[in-house]
């Protein structure tokens, strides 16, 4: 190669690399400038919108919206804004209608788009806005899917959102699908659906385990208190898994109808039922089980011991028990716990 080819191929790099770093600067301004312009949009319509919220009447910012050029990004970030703000309280019906007017046609497209994260953001913005009128293309993405990913496990919670009971039933042919799932299904339904949904899956006793699992947990955590005859049916259930979340969602309730179901399981092999007994024992105040849970003070598991003991000060006259106990306690593992719990009780009264 000869100087003035070298010389040449250096020019050449260099003028390259430099209509590059212009290229990319240039984009860059491009988007630095959509971006205040889409910020100006948002600001310029934050007034007109959440007057609109408040009062329909006041039209103002339907006529606005209309004319802003990058309508569809600003009103996303209006509504998701507004939806942050009200999470947990009822869904508004003019977010829906706002979402359903303008969105419907961008987030149908987004859908199908190759980029997962599109595809996954476009899915919670529909369950932030309850979109009904996407339902139909979800459950049919739904049908075509084989695999419990994320995005599936999304497609869920977005339907169930929309309130659709389907959800479970197609969760229920993936055997791995974890409590969590089923429990944030339940959790989405509207009350009605879910109380049938709910109901249907404490009659399941053999095909699916995890949702009756998660029914029984939901209904504990939840405070469905109209649930409980059938959550204390659950304490007879041959499976020592459903037994456990039965006393689980009982000492969630913070109810019992017949203290005496508790009896088998202060000497139940399983420590786990032990020491669910003893929790809610002592959440319900059942004076009759003092002598069960003095005695549970010494059991061969430290859960149950600590379970026993928090229980027993929970009562009226818990710090005299569990001082008594400190000092008379035949078995050295309950006198050490209950002193522990003695010095505790001790020190939040300094």
């Amino acid at each position: 190669m000869t100087i003035y080819s070298f010389w040449l191929l250096n020019v050449f790099l260099f003028l390259s690399q430099l209509v590059l770093l212009l290229v990319l600067a240039l984009r860059k301004h491009k988007l630095s400038e959509k971006e205040r312009t889409i910020n100006e949009q948002y600001e310029d319509l934050t007034e007109s919108f959440s007057s609109y919220m408040m009062d329909p009447a006041d039209n103002r910012f339907l006529q606005e919206i209309r004319s802003t050029p990058h309508q569809t990004v600003v009103l996303q970030r209006l509504l998701n804004g507004y939806v942050s703000v009200a999470k947990g309280s009822t869904t508004s019906p003019l977010v829906a209608q706002l979402s359903e007017d303008f969105l419907t046609e961008r987030y149908a497209k987004q859908l199908t788009r190759r980029n997962w994260a599109i595809r996954m953001n476009t899915l919670y913005f529909i369950e932030d806005f309850h979109m009904q009128s996407l339902a139909p293309m979800l459950k049919e993405k739904l049908r075509k899917t084989t695999l419990l990913d994320q995005e599936t496990q999304q497609l869920l919670r977005t339907l169930a959102s929309l309130n659709e009971p389907e959800t479970l039933s197609v969760l229920a042919q993936y055997p791995d699908a974890p409590v969590r799932l089923y429990l944030d299904i339940f959790k989405r339904l509207e009350e009605h659906t879910r109380s049938q949904e709910l109901s249907t899956a404490l009659q399941n006793d053999t095909k699916n385990k995890t949702l009756k699992h998660a029914a029984i947990s939901y209904i504990g955590v939840a405070g469905l208190i109209a649930f409980l005859p059938r959550i204390e049916s659950e304490l007879q259930n041959k499976d020592s898994e459903m037994r456990i979340q039965a006393l689980k969602a009982i000492f969630h309730l913070q109810f019992i109808t017949d203290p005496s179901l508790l009896l088998p399981f202060f000497q139940s092999l399983s420590w786990q039922e032990r020491m669910f007994a003893s929790r809610i024992a002592g959440r319900l105040q059942l004076s009759r089980f003092k002598e069960t849970l003095s005695e549970l003070l010494g059991d061969s598991v430290w859960w149950v011991r600590y379970s026993a003991a928090e229980a027993l000060v929970q009562f009226a006259d818990g710090d005299i028990l569990i001082a008594h106990l400190a000092a008379t306690h035949p078995d050295r593992f309950a006198r050490d716990m209950a002193s522990q719990w003695k010095s505790s009780l001790l020190g939040s009264e300094n």
